[in-house]
């Protein structure tokens, strides 16, 4: 009966499969487009994602000349069909419908940032050649001292909207502590109320929130933490090892 089957089936796949192959063939080069225009063109989503003040802010910054929105953005296809449906039947309005801060995990910033890494996520322009010449910060003194460091300090994500002021400031009342140690995250630093629309640069109250009793002068307070910290946050371990004779 098989054989019988077969001996209907083959003449079939015969002139089916030439058929099959140049349609392959010749849809391979408007699928790949699609492909690179979906993962690798930022295009893709802000046709939809119409928010100036983020869109703005990741282009103006360094990740807008390197990255495209997926190499972030993680999320499972069917998540995107649930957000069309939030956004058709209740329509939330960006950025005063977000109720808190942003928090980005930290294994998103350590596929570019960090020596040995999961780079598997990376879809955009960044090739691995690209992303091995960017400074790994576990290779940088004080950002080294910080991965390798725990506390108690909630994250950023926890500050609701409309208590940003609260966030960071010398003459505050005292945050409240966990009750257990947690390691720091890059958003510890980086992902303050003032780190919003894609802007990742470190303000001094996000030192503030762990360093508060130190150096607590009007100078600390007028000028920064960054004006003496800064370069430390740079320096490559190697320059602070002593060199063989």
């Amino acid at each position: 009966m098989v054989k019988n089957i077969w001996q209907r089936v083959w003449p079939l796949l015969v002139f089916v499969a030439p058929w099959l192959l140049v349609g392959a063939l010749i849809g391979s080069v408007p699928g790949y487009k699609f492909y690179e225009y979906v993962w690798k063109d930022d295009r893709f989503c802000t046709s939809c994602h119409v928010h100036d003040y983020a869109s703005i802010g990741w282009k103006d910054s360094i990740h807008g000349q390197l990255t495209t929105c997926h190499d972030c953005h993680h999320q499972p296809l069917v998540d995107y069909a649930r957000e069309s449906i939030v956004l058709i039947t209740k329509q939330p309005k960006f950025p005063k419908d977000l109720h808190h801060t942003p928090y980005v995990p930290k294994d998103l910033c350590e596929a570019c940032h960090v020596a040995e890494a999961d780079r598997s996520t990376l879809t955009g322009p960044l090739v691995d050649l690209d992303v091995g010449k960017l400074p790994k910060v576990d290779g940088l003194f004080l950002h080294n001292v910080h991965l390798r460091k725990q506390t108690r300090v909630p994250l950023p994500s926890t500050v609701k909207h409309g208590e940003e002021e609260k966030f960071g400031i010398f003459e505050g009342a005292e945050i409240t502590k966990l009750s257990e140690p947690r390691e720091l995250q890059c958003a510890d630093c980086h992902g303050g109320p003032a780190n919003r629309a894609h802007d990742f640069s470190v303000a001094d109250r996000s030192c503030v929130r762990c360093h508060a009793t130190s150096h607590r002068t009007k100078l600390v307070q007028e000028f920064g933490c960054r004006n003496c910290h800064y370069q430390d946050f740079l320096t490559p371990l190697s320059e602070l090892t002593p060199k063989k004779k």
